[in-house]
């Protein structure tokens, strides 16, 4: 029954020994069902025992992230244990252990690396270097046949640029600069130049094939180069010049002047950086055993630290229980719920035993129950398995349950699919929506063990994996109301051939002056036999008087349904105040309710079935088809107090007799209800109010008892409730602290509430009966819409009647676009459609009647599962 309403909850006083609380704790975390009470409120004082143990583990984490970095920066995995939860669940003393260890491996990972980083430092360097020399002797050479890249000796180039110096023309020679720069940055360093320098400068300029390694900032970066020399025959410019390199961060390189000791250099440069070779393969190789070493136990000691921080700052939320100097005890409020104390018990005890040098010490930990009343609202915990997560996960998106109030869950199973189904009704299609379902519940392990080892988090994997069981039965309640429907991808199934004949012959179409139609009130026509189940498949050949006919049909059935959840949800805020011991709101405000649904909507079903029964084709006046009154008509002349003038004379005034009288009669009283809902509970708590002062003021024994109990009513209304000033910090309802809070209690409130839940109650009853007409409107939708799909596609490859070498192709091609669209349109859009449009009739229509949704979920201390992100 803790599915059907939440489970008690019980108040109990938790207290820790410091020994071996962490443990404790640990073992509870796994096992769950305690949720602690005001610990983590924003203004909360910590004790601050361990505060350096929460610093420790976050520190130590730190060195996880990091170390996780470098793996990834190998390509390297962790190894993942799916047990990390039952064998390797971490105790206190583990931390010194994890510790020591991370502590050695960072420090030789750090080491490792700086030496790693420059030694690769240092073979970049000597790679650009040896480009740069080679594309300078390239520059320099003024052999043609050499593949020179200049097209003047350097003999040439200080004749050009000895014109444009003021120098002595005589023992000129040409000195230049080589070096890399960013390519980004070479744009602007050549504009700059050429403005400082005009034509007393040359440059030339290569790029880099290669992108080369560049420390900017705290980060390395792949970068583009150019390879820059700089040649000019003036010396005084040379300052100048080495001052805007170092602006643009150019790497400047030596470079001798003749190309024998270029050749050289080149060659030196080229058995350096096979040598650096060797020493970043063997110093990469020490890098990949650390890692790999801690890589082996990397991903328990980060899933266990996470645990230790959620530990360690929970005990350090507890309150010191004992001397200032002999503080051995933690103490703490928690709510258990009442089937669960046992196993949290055991959960303790797991925990309880720890061993300090040689000695086992046993601190057992101290569960007591509290006998004091509640302060504030206890959460609200229902049991769930994997079939009725889903539909709870429904009802909690719009509102949590209150505390001990019935929970819709239950009656949603039901519910939901069957009115999904009368929106989505079709054979085909909801066999579809049960195959898909079906494979989502046959690959449960597989995705389960998908969603704990994949690093990336597919969030629609997740939403349909969750609703699965839902989905399940939307399809199954659709191929149910397919059926009903007598509709398979928009064609009928003839079963039980059809209760219409048809007797036209050839002369009588040809002298027929009206529209061909059948005869209801003809046995010749009609057997007058009801179909054995569904719809008879003669309706969907009869053209306009099928949508006529469905319209009606699918109309009436969307007002029964409603009313009839409607009443259901009145019927359940009943159980509620039963259940709740609310009697003033039983009696003066579900009650009245009750009468105005019944005398109104529940006479307007009546009516209904009462055509249904009375009126039809084969029976005589006056209750044959052409005599049967309209429904609608007749409730608005009901509510209007008036009568219609009949079109035939042969049918009588109303549906049965003294039909006007009893008409008026339920009018009356569903108006009468009203003064009821709208002044009854105000009147009422205003006199227990008045009974309470008088009672305060003769100081009477029983004081306190019935003032708590007249707060209790006066806050318990069931569609409006008056929120005292006295509200903890959670928000988990009002708490009353004195018999003051009473006393200033503002009647005012009640009365305001009063009149919007009255105009509400009776506006409601009409807006909410009218918005069930979307299970008519979009059954009808999807119905035409399947009809269309069907005619303007599938169709026209069935019937096209060119050769069969042509007809089979355009056949295969019309079958794969009708059915694409059909699970991309039907099943996929208006399905979405369907259940948003059921989802609101169940938040708004059903729910509103009797769920408060104003509760606080029960949130027990639990490691969930882990998975491989953590």
């Amino acid at each position: 029954m803790a599915f059907f309403c939440s489970e008690e909850m019980e108040l109990y006083l938790l207290l820790l020994h410091v020994d071996n609380a962490f443990n404790c704790l640990m073992e509870l975390g796994h096992h769950g069902g305690l949720q602690f009470n005001n610990v983590y409120e924003e203004d909360h004082i910590l004790n601050g025992f361990y505060t350096k143990k929460v610093q420790l583990c976050h520190e130590l984490l730190r060195i996880v992230e990091y170390l996780q970095d470098q793996l990834s920066s190998l390509d390297m995995r962790e190894t993942y244990y799916a047990d990390v939860d039952t064998e390797h669940r971490p105790h206190e003393s583990y931390i010194p252990a994890y510790e020591l260890s991370l502590r050695r491996q960072h420090t030789e990972v750090v080491s490792v690396m700086e030496h790693f980083n420059t030694l690769e430092k240092r073979q970049n360097y000597l790679q650009e270097k040896r480009f740069a020399l080679q594309k300078a002797s390239k520059f320099l050479s003024s052999d043609g046949n050499s593949g020179s890249q200049l097209l003047y000796s350097e003999s040439t180039i200080v004749g050009l640029l000895k014109d444009q110096s003021e120098a002595d023309p005589h023992g000129l020679q040409l000195n230049y600069i080589l070096g890399t720069i960013n390519v980004e940055k070479f744009p602007a360093f050549e504009l700059m130049l050429y403005r400082i320098f005009g034509r007393n400068l040359l440059i030339r300029h290569a790029e880099i094939p290669m992108k080369i390694m560049e420390q900017v900032g705290h980060q390395r970066q792949m970068v583009h180069k150019h390879v820059i020399l700089l040649m000019t025959t003036s010396t005084s410019i040379r300052p100048k010049l080495m001052k805007c390199c170092h602006a643009f961060h150019v790497t400047i390189f030596e470079c001798p002047e003749k190309p024998s000791q270029r050749a050289q250099m080149i060659a030196q440069l080229d058995q350096d950086i096979r040598d650096l070779d060797v020493v970043l393969n063997e110093t990469l190789a020490v890098r990949q055993r650390i890692l790999s070493t801690a890589a082996t136990d990397l991903y328990i000691i980060r899933i266990n630290l996470r645990k230790s921080i959620r530990v360690y700052d929970l005990l350090n939320r507890l309150y010191p229980v004992g001397g200032p100097e002999n503080q051995r005890y933690l103490q703490a409020e928690c709510f258990v719920p009442k089937s669960q104390v046992n196993g949290v018990r055991d959960a303790l005890n797991r925990g309880m035993f720890v061993k300090h040098g040689e000695e086992l010490i046993s601190s057992p930990p101290i569960l007591l129950r509290r006998t004091r009343k509640q302060r504030h609202m206890p959460p609200t915990y229902f049991r769930l398995n994997k079939f009725t997560h889903g539909f709870q996960n429904l009802i909690d998106s719009y509102g949590i349950a209150d505390y001990r109030e019935l929970n819709p869950a239950p009656y949603t199973i039901i519910t939901f699919p069957f009115l999904f189904a009368i929106m989505f009704g079709d054979l085909g299609h909801g066999i579809i929506l049960t195959f898909f379902a079906c494979a989502l519940i046959y690959q449960e392990k597989s995705i389960e063990e998908f969603k704990r080892t994949n690093l990336n988090d597919n969030e629609i994997l997740n939403i349909l994996y969750a609703g699965r069981y839902i989905v399940l039965l939307m399809g199954l309640f659709s191929i149910y109301i397919g059926l009903i429907y007598n509709d398979v991808v928009s064609r009928p199934m003839n079963l039980f051939g059809s209760s219409w004949s048809c007797v036209y012959n050839e002369t009588t179409i040809m002298t027929l002056t009206t529209n061909l139609a059948f005869n209801p009130n003809d046995p010749k026509f009609y057997t007058g036999h009801p179909y054995p189940f569904g719809v008879d498949p003669v309706w969907s050949i009869s053209g306009e008087d099928s949508i006529t006919t469905f319209n009606s049909l699918k109309m009436k059935l969307a007002i029964i349904l409603g009313i009839t959840q409607m009443m259901f949800g009145l019927t359940l805020s009943a159980v509620n105040c039963i259940h709740l011991h609310r009697k003033a709101d039983l009696f003066l405000v579900v009650f009245p309710i009750f009468v105005f649904m019944i005398c109104l909507f529940c006479y307007l079903v009546f009516l209904i079935f009462f055509k249904w029964l009375m009126y039809g084709g084969l029976k005589q006046a006056p209750y044959n088809s052409a005599c049967a009154p309209s429904v609608l008509i007749t409730f608005i002349d009901m509510m209007l107090m008036k009568t219609t003038a009949l079109e035939v004379k042969s049918c009588n005034v109303g549906m049965f007799p003294y039909e006007r009288l009893l008409e008026y009669i339920l009018v009356f009283v569903a108006f009468a209800s009203v003064p009821v809902l709208l002044a009854g509970k105000p009147i009422y708590l205003t006199r227990r109010q008045k009974q309470l002062t008088k009672e305060i003021a003769n100081q009477e024994p029983d004081m306190h008892k019935n003032s708590h109990n007249t707060i209790q009513e006066m806050r318990s209304s069931l569609r409006y409730s008056v929120e005292f000033q006295n509200e903890d910090n959670r928000g988990s309802g009002p708490k009353l602290h004195t018999v003051d809070d009473a006393l200033e209690f503002d009647m005012t409130e009640i009365w305001i509430h009063s009149g919007i839940h009255t105009i509400e109650s009776v506006l409601g009853s009409v807006s909410h009966t009218a918005s069930y007409l979307r299970l008519w409107a979009l059954s009808l939708a999807h119905s035409q819409l399947s009809d269309v799909l069907w005619n303007m596609i599938l169709e026209k490859g069935l019937k096209n009647k060119l050769p069969i070498y042509v007809a089979v192709p355009i056949l295969v091609v019309a079958f794969f676009i009708w059915a694409i669209l059909t699970v991309a349109i039907l099943v996929m859009m208006e399905g979405l459609s369907a259940f948003l449009h059921t989802l609101r009739l169940h938040w708004v229509e059903f729910q509103s009647k009797f769920f408060n949704g104003a509760g606080e979920p029960f949130r027990s201390f639990y490691f969930p599962p882990s998975t491989i992100r953590g």
